[in-house]
């Protein structure tokens, strides 16, 4: 179909749509792996809360902006635009990793150091809530009846840029010095996030809705937000993304877990996400299957099957680990495979339970307030329950409760959704 993105190569419009979802991944996985050389930078030693305390709980004002982020951008794309939109959200990504690139330590600027290492989170928080609705509004919305496949290249970009990540931080290990690295290894992995934002930002410079095929229109808002049917379709959203926030972010803690749990190495721990990531992206195929076949039919009983095995996946394979401690370190690939039904028509199905005209801001919101509450404090959730229980199955647990509230917001929605015959 013309206007379409079915290729399975991407264009550049489709690059440009998803470049900020891969800076938003490969910054979150690079600030976890260096908070503690953040802290020891930027972050005084004489304070109460220890200086990787202390960068952890600016990594986590990330999760306060973004909702801010989500209402402010998801009304602005409404008003004046997705590719509008989509470039003042990467601007903001891009000055908030030069800010962590090129800030002096606090042994040399002092209090101004943290200062200016608060602001770039603030930034990168307040960016990341209007980016994935936007963009993937874009995506959408200029591939009629292609949604869910032109939509999953979010999700290919976001592996691929924690892949990246993980290749980034190993390269780093392996070629710079204990001390070197300590030092300036988060500052040549951010600098390349920051290049990457210029980059992009160059890209949807020309990514101009009056040269797309689809003829551009006004974004207009005349419908009030804060009515039961768009409150109802905004928690629908949130309930859909709590299942593959939970494991997203579960496979970020899954390292940390293994060392804390069970003393696995740390360089076994640092290969398993090259393993996860890879391995996700060697089904890209199956996912666009899928993805096709949920544009086809609009039918969500793959979805429902995945949330359905996922919960009762995760008791038996927590006590496989138990067994085989080295296998949890397989758990986030198996976890995000036994999801790939629910994964590979998530982003389009959730893209279409708003009509156009309150897309950016439903989306945004009902997005990033699922991110932030099911995924953003999951690791904090899982090791809070860890010590207050002592059960080490606490994050099989959590991912239980998460496919079951996808499941029931899935089943709700799907009346949302209209019904397509293959």
């Amino acid at each position: 179909m013309k206007g379409a993105w079915p290729s399975r190569k991407p264009n550049q419009a489709v690059i440009a749509s998803i470049i900020g979802n891969i800076i938003e991944y490969y910054d979150f996985v690079i600030y976890a792996y260096f908070s503690a050389s953040i802290g020891r930078t930027f972050f005084p030693d004489n304070w109460p809360l220890s200086q990787i305390g202390l960068s952890l709980a600016t990594f986590g004002l990330t999760l306060l902006a973004r909702p801010l982020g989500a209402i402010i951008l998801g009304n602005y794309a409404d008003r004046r635009g997705r590719v509008s939109t989509m470039m003042v959200c990467i601007l903001l990504m891009a000055i908030g990793s030069l800010l962590i690139t090129l800030t002096p330590s606090y042994q040399d600027i002092g209090i101004a150091a943290p200062a200016l290492i608060i602001l770039a989170r603030l930034l990168h928080g307040f960016s990341l809530g209007g980016e994935f609705g936007s963009a993937t509004s874009y995506l959408i919305e200029h591939a009629p009846r292609h949604e869910a496949r032109a939509a999953s290249w979010q999700a290919i970009g976001q592996i691929t840029a924690s892949l990246c990540a993980a290749i980034v931080v190993l390269a780093l290990q392996l070629t710079l010095s204990p001390a070197i690295f300590d030092m300036f290894g988060f500052r040549i992995a951010t600098g390349l996030g920051a290049m990457a934002g210029i980059s992009g930002l160059i890209l949807r410079m020309m990514l101009k809705p009056e040269n797309s095929e689809i003829p551009a229109r006004p974004y207009s808002a005349p419908t009030p937000f804060l009515q039961p049917d768009t409150l109802l379709r905004t928690a629908l959203i949130m309930g859909s993304v709590a299942l593959g926030s939970g494991i997203t972010y579960l496979g970020l803690y899954m390292p940390h877990y293994a060392r804390s749990q069970y003393s696995l190495s740390g360089l076994s721990t640092s290969l398993a996400p090259l393993l996860t990531y890879g391995g996700q992206l060697l089904f890209t195929p199956l996912r666009w299957k899928l993805a096709d076949r949920f544009d086809r039919t609009h039918s969500v009983r793959p979805m429902l099957w995945s949330c359905a095995l996922l919960t009762l996946l995760p008791i038996p394979a927590f006590q496989l680990i138990k067994t085989v401690p080295a296998t949890v370190l397989l758990m986030p690939l198996l976890f995000n495979l036994s999801g790939l039904f629910y994964f590979a028509a998530l982003d389009g199905f959730i893209g279409q339970l708003f009509p156009s005209e309150r897309r950016g801001r439903g989306l945004t919101m009902g997005y990033s307030f699922g991110v932030v509450l099911f995924g953003g404090l999951a690791p904090l959730t899982n090791a809070a329950l860890l010590s207050w229980t002592g059960l080490s199955h606490v994050p099989a647990l959590y991912m239980i409760l998460t496919a079951i509230i996808s499941f029931i917001s899935v089943l709700s929605a799907r009346s949302l959704l209209d019904r397509r015959t293959p």
